[in-house]
Parts: C-alpha cells; structure tokens; sequence
C-alpha cells in the first residue's frame, strides 16, 4: 500500500484538502492522510465537514520522543517542518504501508506521477532545479547554496533497511535542531538533504520537469495547455505544481520570491486561478485565521527565541 500525506496546522487544513483532493483525482489507488502538526478535540474532528473529509492524525497520537521539546519551542512553520520525518516514520512502520510519500500541503497535483517513478530507489528526492538559469538570474543559484539543492517538499520512502538508517539520521540532526541560522548553516532540514546521495546510495535525485514544478525552476520550465492537460516544455505532463511563497489575497503573483512576474509568464496564469478557486471551495477565510493550540502560547512567540534556541544547541555540542 502507498500511504501519501503532508503535513499541516489546523489553519491550513484548506490547503491540505485541496491537496489531497488533487492525489485522489490522479492517484485513487493511494491512502491519504493529513497529519497535524497541531491539536483538535475530537468533537471538533467530527462535527466539521473540512476535517472529517480525510483521515486525521495528530502529532500526540505517534508518542514521538522529541513531542514535548518540539510543542513548546518551535514555532508552527518549524513544528510542521520537524514532524515531517516523525509522521513519515510512523506511517512506515503500519504493517501494510510498503512506501510513503510527502507533499508540502502547498501543492496541487495536475497528473500522474510518472510510470515507474516509484519502484526506482528507495528514496526519491526532487532538486530546486537541473540546469543553470541565465547570468542574470544568478539570485536563484545563491539561494539554493544557502537553502540547499534539494527541495524539502516532496520525497517517497520505501520500508527498508536503509530508508530506516536514513530517517534515524535525518531525525537526530533536524527535529531538535530545526532552526534557521544561514551563518551556522542553517536551514531547517532542508541542508541536511544535500547529503542524502552519498550516504544513501540508493538515493533518486528525480529530474523529470513535471515533478515540483515552483517559482525557482521556471527558468527552465514553460507550462502549455493541450486538450485540458497541462504539459512542461511541450514533452512532459505537469504532475505538480509547489505554490511556494504564493498568496491568496494576490493571487496572481506567482510567489514572492520569484523573478518572474504572471505577465512575464502568462503560461502560470491557470495553475494560479485553479489554486485559488480550490483554496477558497475549501474554507480558506473561515480557517486561516485559527490559531494553532501548541505554538500560540509557547517560547517561540517571544523575541528572545532564536538566541535561546541556539543556545540550547551549541550548548549540548
């Protein structure tokens, strides 16, 4: 059985449904699920058509080691990104799981992923990007030295040895450490994946231009429409979109960090409206203004928290 999931807070349970729908519709053979990196009484899971939609499951459920560490320091963008390897793990080790896949709940699938793609490796990572942008868009090529070569976002897993090696590794070296310090090298878990294809050797860097599509590889990537399908540089069929850094009340801004602009790529215009018309269908305004029961009275809502987070770390080195 392949298990999909991502991982959100309650205020972005939209985007998680939006997503999952996406799976659903390209993927029914899948198991969904949405785990939170969050609280929500079960009254509340049953009562509510958004969440009673796909199975739920919440960070306390796993019993992972770090929950109380994790709960009442990090904010909820670090606590969503921390978790990702303990759900992942967790999922794995059900008895009829064979393989997991994470997308971040930004994403909406447009197709299959391709044939084949999943009996490859037994880990499969997707790159920023494959080729080299023009000179004068150097910036993107800077930014993934600091934010790693690999994108956080999307993996697969296959239960086996190594996998499990690789997600003990992962776990020790991002959970508790999960800040974002570029001086120190820094950056979430997303550094520690520069890794991964040394010292995992069956390890897919998967470059297929339909996978992962984003702001940051859109230099070597044009969107067409063909018969209701969307298709990367006239070959290869869209198989998701990751809408980073994009924002539902400019929705026609591609992300804010990206260097081109919906009028320099006009080809982005549809994935853009299909984005905002699923968020909205699915409740955005209603939930985004939810707070998230761990983070909303803990250590990280002070201002001191980075230094003290730090000090914790260096501290135990």
């Amino acid at each position: 059985m392949i298990q999909f999931f991502t991982v959100v807070t309650t205020n972005y349970l939209p985007f998680a449904v939006s997503l999952l729908d996406s799976v659903k519709k390209y993927h029914p053979e899948y198991e969904v699920c949405i785990c939170l990196a969050d609280y929500i009484e079960p009254d509340m899971l049953a009562s509510d058509s958004l969440m009673s939609k796909y199975p739920i499951l919440q960070l306390h459920e796993i019993g992972a080691e770090e929950f109380d560490f994790i709960t009442t320091t990090y904010s909820a963008m670090q606590l969503a990104n921390c978790s990702k390897i303990l759900f992942a793990e967790y999922l794995l080790n059900r008895s009829n799981t064979e393989r997991v896949i994470f997308g971040d709940s930004d994403m909406l699938f447009f197709n299959r992923l391709p044939d084949g793609l999943l009996e490859t490796s037994d880990i499969i990572l997707t790159p920023h990007f494959s080729s080299p942008p023009p000179i004068e868009m150097k910036r993107q090529e800077l930014e993934v030295l600091n934010a790693g070569l690999i994108n956080g976002g999307f993996f697969s897993l296959k239960k086996s040895e190594q996998t499990s090696n690789f997600i003990q590794w992962l776990r020790e070296r991002s959970v508790k450490d999960c800040i974002y310090d570029f001086k120190r090298g820094y950056y979430g878990e997303q550094l520690w994946l520069n890794f991964v294809p040394l010292y995992f050797k069956d390890t897919l860097i998967a470059v297929q231009h339909g996978l992962n599509v984003a702001y940051w590889n859109l230099h070597e990537r044009v969107i067409s429409e063909v018969n209701g399908h969307f298709i990367v540089n006239g070959t290869t069929p869209l198989s998701f979109f990751h809408f980073s850094g994009w924002d539902y009340n400019h929705p026609l801004n591609i992300s804010a960090w990206a260097l081109f602009t919906s009028e320099m790529r006009p080809d982005i215009i549809p994935l853009l409206t299909i984005y905002k018309d699923s968020l909205q269908k699915n409740g955005y305004e209603q939930y985004i203004v939810l707070p998230n029961f761990y983070t909303s009275n803990n250590k990280s809502q002070k201002k001191s928290f980075f230094k003290k987070l730090k000090i914790h770390f260096f501290h135990r080195q």
